[in-house]
């Protein structure tokens, strides 16, 4: 079931079938790889062949296990509706029903079918009139009859959870859930169930009920896993009382510890201030980042003192978490911008040269925010820094904070692009249309980023060379034919259909036939409006590259070394991939890393008991590999230390990772995982904003 176990090995009942499955394959000749390689690619290609999903409903007959459940999972990520529940069929799109196959007498079948419905009816909304809710109740229903007759404990948990996962449209439907969950959950407060309660605590659906057997969760017998679950779902539904707090922080887990800081706001003042006060002093990293939040959560101004304190941890995590919280006022300011100061005008040269600028960088920021007029002087310093680029950034975001629109005139200026997209950004903000020649200026630009918060801050311009400029800006990216370029392009398509008109459409008409179908559908509705007549996109997508993806599948251990770069204090770390799940991911992965794609790039974010995300060529979520990437969602959880595909929408990945600080349930479902870190965590955790990454070696992978 899900997360029960750690890291690398965090996987649901579906990924052990699928490893099941695997193993058998393996001890038999690879007669069936073709069939599989074929299922894949369909998959990847989302189905828009000639065939369209038709082979993949044709699998679902074979007598082959694995191919039957790949299918089944590749129908599931399609995210159709009319191809898992037959709802309404019309002679034009027939409907396919996997419905029944939830009673199939092979477990492996059940749990998958159980995902690919809850998957496939992801895209409903919870609106009462969403058209797609008839499939949602029908799927609701036929969930919860296959809960209560299923016998495999195991599939029964992945049941829950789906029932948990479906996007329902009232109360009652919600109630309904959990209803049939807790008639069903084990004492054992196996992980599915947990997590199937969990899901639902985040649309805030409960009953006393389920708060109860939530609450039993929280604390020991009950799996590491399980408690933390049930934990942050109370605290979802504000509904940590102070024995299940007090409880959840002498756990021996140092997340179940971190997730009950959420209900210390709850707590009479005195039992709130120890248990901060002893979250200080944690042995844990994680738990030490929460108490920065949970001092100053239910307070306007909270005390300093701790929070000062944690600004000379010997975590970066911590310390800059707190230099982070001095930005907001707290009972003494006095004492904070004495503290400030001191971190401004006293940089840590004892760090590796990537991250001696960190902490001073993150001061001048905070410090802008409660004194611009002592902030300023470090501003106008910082923005003239030489490289780390990245703290050029932080001199913009101070400078947008004390007003200071001189620096980011020049900062809007600087050859770094993050840098000005940054400064952009600030300008508009600040000074709005008075800065458009900046922004039509910076149009011209090479840097995804800085087109895109051009274009943004370009909303409502008057001004005469706007439009001519958004209209060479949109022209000349497009030209490029990189689907990764979506966001400005959609952002620049945008601003044409609000400055064009009908005389502008000989510049559109060409884009009805764009390869990316976002833009070719945009477009169809400006020319539409424009011209009063329907006009329809015919997009031309752009070809896959076939990847030898059921080979991968059959390729059981895979790791990528990971080597950081000295000036960013160095360490390796190992991730074991795992291709069952998402070999076209995997595939993609591999291949950069073999052509050294990721050697050099940096992770551009990170966010303490969050994530870490990087890999892009110019250190923005913005710029990536060319060509998209599809899902290849599963029930497989983001655990701490897995991986996933940075992503701005569906099937929107362009090869930046993203590795999971803390587990991250909320992301589960939304972004791929492709692997887990198996050694070297500490190395993870020591990374900060700007660190560089030295090489990325492929270790197992077949050759292609």
């Amino acid at each position: 079931m899900r997360r029960r176990f750690p890291l690398a090995i965090a996987l649901v009942g579906c990924i052990a079938f699928a490893r099941a499955d695997r193993a058998l394959s393996q001890s038999r000749p690879h007669a069936d790889s073709a069939a599989l390689q074929r299922i894949l690619q369909i998959e990847d290609a989302r189905a828009t062949g000639s065939d369209g999903a038709g082979p993949l409903i044709a699998y679902l007959g074979s007598s082959d296990t694995l191919l039957r459940r790949i299918a089944i999972r590749a129908l599931g990520r399609l995210q159709r509706p009319d191809l898992v529940i037959h709802v309404a069929p019309t002679t034009n799109n027939p409907s396919l029903d996997l419905l029944p196959l939830l009673h199939d007498p092979v477990p492996a079948i059940r749990g998958e079918a159980a995902n690919a419905i809850a998957q496939g009816v992801s895209r409903a909304t919870r609106r009462p009139n969403d058209s797609l809710q008839p499939a949602v109740r029908a799927a609701a229903s036929a969930l919860r009859l296959a809960l209560a007759t299923e016998r495999n404990d195991e599939v029964a948990g992945i049941i829950a959870t789906a029932i948990g996962r479906l996007p329902y449209a009232d109360t009652v439907e919600s109630r309904e859930a959990i209803s049939a969950i807790l008639a069903r959950a084990q004492a054992d407060h196996a992980p599915g169930f947990v997590d199937a309660l969990y899901e639902l605590s985040t649309i805030r659906a409960s009953t006393p009920a389920s708060i109860v057997y939530l609450k039993s969760a929280a604390t020991p017998p009950a799996e590491a896993a399980s408690r933390r679950l049930a934990v942050e779902a109370l605290g979802n539904l504000n509904a940590l009382d102070s024995a299940t707090v007090v409880a959840a922080f002498r756990d021996h887990d140092e997340q179940v510890r971190r997730l009950a800081l959420v209900g210390a706001k709850g707590l009479s003042p005195d039992l709130r201030r120890k248990l901060v006060q002893a979250a200080f002093a944690d042995p844990s990293q994680i738990v030490r980042v929460g108490a920065v939040a949970a001092a100053r959560a239910g307070a306007q101004r909270p005390a300093c003192a701790p929070i000062l304190a944690a600004t000379r941890d010997h975590s970066d995590h911590v310390a800059l978490t707190a230099i982070d919280a001095l930005g907001s006022p707290c009972a003494d300011t006095a004492m904070v911008i004495a503290a400030l100061l001191g971190t401004v005008e006293h940089p840590d040269r004892a760090k590796a040269p990537g991250h001696s600028w960190q902490r001073r960088a993150h001061a001048i920021v905070a410090l802008a925010k409660i004194d611009s007029a002592r902030a300023a002087p470090f501003v106008a310093t910082l923005a003239t820094t030489s490289p780390p680029s990245a703290a050029r950034v932080f001199a913009a975001n101070a400078a947008t904070a004390s007003r200071n629109v001189v620096v980011l005139q020049t900062l809007a200026q600087d050859p770094d692009n993050n840098v000005r997209a940054t400064a952009i950004a600030g300008l508009s903000r600040l000074v709005h249309h008075q800065a458009d020649p900046e922004f039509i200026a910076a149009l011209h630009s090479h840097g995804n980023q800085v087109v895109l918060e051009a274009a943004t801050a370009l909303r409502g311009s008057t001004s005469p060379a706007a439009l001519p400029a958004i209209l060479d800006a949109f022209d000349s990216l497009s030209a490029e034919r990189r689907e990764n370029a979506r966001d400005p392009r959609v952002m620049l398509l945008t601003r044409i259909g609000e400055m064009g008109s009908l005389g502008t459409s000989t510049r559109l008409t060409r884009y009805l036939a764009d390869f990316d179908t976002t833009i070719a559908t945009n477009t169809a509705v400006i020319l539409t409006k424009w011209s009063g007549s329907a006009v329809e996109a015919h997009p031309q997508p752009l070809a896959l590259r076939s990847r030898p993806l059921a080979a991968l599948y059959f390729t059981p251990a895979i790791t990528l070394r990971v080597t950081m770069s000295d000036s960013s204090g160095g360490g390796t770390f190992t991730v074991l991939l795992d291709p069952a799940d998402a070999p076209a991911t995997v595939a993609r992965i591999v291949e950069l890393a073999r052509a050294h794609y990721y050697d050099g790039h940096v992770f551009q974010r990170v966010e303490p008991n969050f994530v870490v995300q990087g890999g892009g060529p110019d250190a923005s979520e913005y710029v990536g590999d060319s060509l998209f990437m599809r899902d290849e969602l599963t029930g497989r959880s983001h655990a701490r230390g897995t991986i996933g595909i940075s992503s701005r929408g569906r099937d929107t990945g362009d090869a930046q990772w993203f590795i999971n600080l803390a587990d991250n349930p909320r992301l589960d479902h939304l972004y791929t995982v492709f692997g887990a870190v198996t050694n070297g965590l500490d190395v993870v955790d020591r990374i900060l904003e700007g660190d560089i990454i030295a090489r990325v070696e492929v270790i197992g992978a077949p050759s292609w």
